[in-house]
């Protein structure tokens, strides 16, 4: 689905012998970018199916042996279908994510406009242990964005392949789906870990990841305390969203508020058993 004025691009290049590949949509006011990774005969997601046609063209350069999803979302399994249709490879996804991959939901129109719609896949459930000829990536659960969500960290290189688990330091909306008391705790067991290089599936790649990781659980325990304190004081889940989260952005508007500061409030109260 194109409307007139949308504009797509495909870029690439390398870091440390990990392929990158950027997909941007930009529409209005609204840029979207998406990242997916390929190293050691590893592809790590398969794109929106927006970018079909030069996604197409750019991973029939790339000898993949096997594939890892982050997690079972439009924009990470777009082409996924037609990989599994032409090429004899594995296909990876979290158990908890399978049956999401074989079946296709309805999703909101501007999730279609910007990701496009995906065809149904069977993945198997991912190993704990990806291995690779090279590199061994311990595969981590980490639920809050999706409930399949991993990621893939590798101790020897400290690389980290966060999927979206990251996204942006101090987000001020969410999507309906994501609960931040969840994310958090997804946040503290991945610093666990000594990983530096953060290869992330919408901010590209961070070199002091483990920084950037550390800097969001701060901010979001800091929310989740201010959200909390105001509750217990009897403050309404509309009137903290208005006083914490003052603007509105162009996506909110855009995506009908199914991405909204609203989210991450209603996310916390509901964890907490608060919210009526």
């Amino acid at each position: 689905m194109d409307l007139k004025g949308m504009k797509k691009v495909l870029t690439h290049f390398e870091y440390q012998g990990v392929k990158i590949v950027q997909s941007t949509v930009s529409f209005m006011n609204v840029k979207l970018k998406s990242y997916l990774y390929f190293v050691d005969g590893l592809l790590i997601d398969t794109g929106p199916s927006s970018m079909e046609d030069v996604l197409k063209s750019h991973l029939k350069t790339i000898p993949f042996t096997q594939v890892v999803h982050t997690h079972h979302h439009e924009d990470h399994t777009g082409l996924s279908k037609w990989i599994q249709d032409h090429y004899d490879v594995p296909m990876y996804v979290h158990e908890s994510g399978v049956a999401d991959c074989t079946h296709v939901k309805p999703i909101p129109l501007y999730r279609r406009l910007f990701w496009g719609n995906r065809k149904p896949f069977t993945p198997q459930a991912i190993p704990p242990i990806i291995e690779t000829e090279k590199y061994k990536f311990e595969v981590i659960h980490t639920p809050g964005h999706a409930h399949d969500h991993v990621v893939l960290f590798n101790k020897d290189t400290g690389w980290l392949f966060s999927g979206d688990l990251y996204l942006m330091s101090r987000p001020k909306s969410m999507f309906a789906f994501e609960s931040v008391p969840v994310l958090i705790e997804s946040m503290k067991k991945i610093l666990t870990y000594d990983f530096t290089t953060m290869f992330c599936s919408h901010a590209g790649m961070i070199e002091d990841g483990r920084n950037k990781i550390a800097i969001k659980l701060a901010y979001l325990e800091d929310i989740q305390h201010k959200v909390l304190t105001l509750h217990t004081k009897g403050v309404s889940p509309k009137r903290i969203q208005k006083q914490l989260f003052p603007k509105r952005t162009p996506l909110n508007y855009f995506s009908l508020f199914e991405n909204s500061a609203s989210h991450i409030v209603r996310s916390i109260l509901n964890e907490e058993k608060l919210l009526g």
